[in-house]
């Protein structure tokens, strides 16, 4: 690919902010904490949906002792 001057006098601005975009670590905290709260959720709806049917049977248990 040939590129003209102007071209290349874009792409090294770009090259220079993906660098230091690459390098930050600030960023990869904010993912990790993404991560960790998407496994909670998940965890969170599957023992949600594990153990409704039988928490609910145990209310409507005691509900119906009174």
């Amino acid at each position: 690919m040939i590129f003209n001057d102007c071209e290349e006098a874009m792409m090294i601005p770009v090259a220079k902010h993906l660098s230091r975009v690459l390098k930050d670590e600030a960023g990869a905290t904010l993912v990790e904490y993404g991560v960790a709260l998407l496994v909670v959720i998940i965890v969170g709806a599957g023992a949600i949906t594990a153990l409704g049917g039988t928490v609910g049977t145990v209310l409507s248990d005691t509900a119906s002792a009174f």
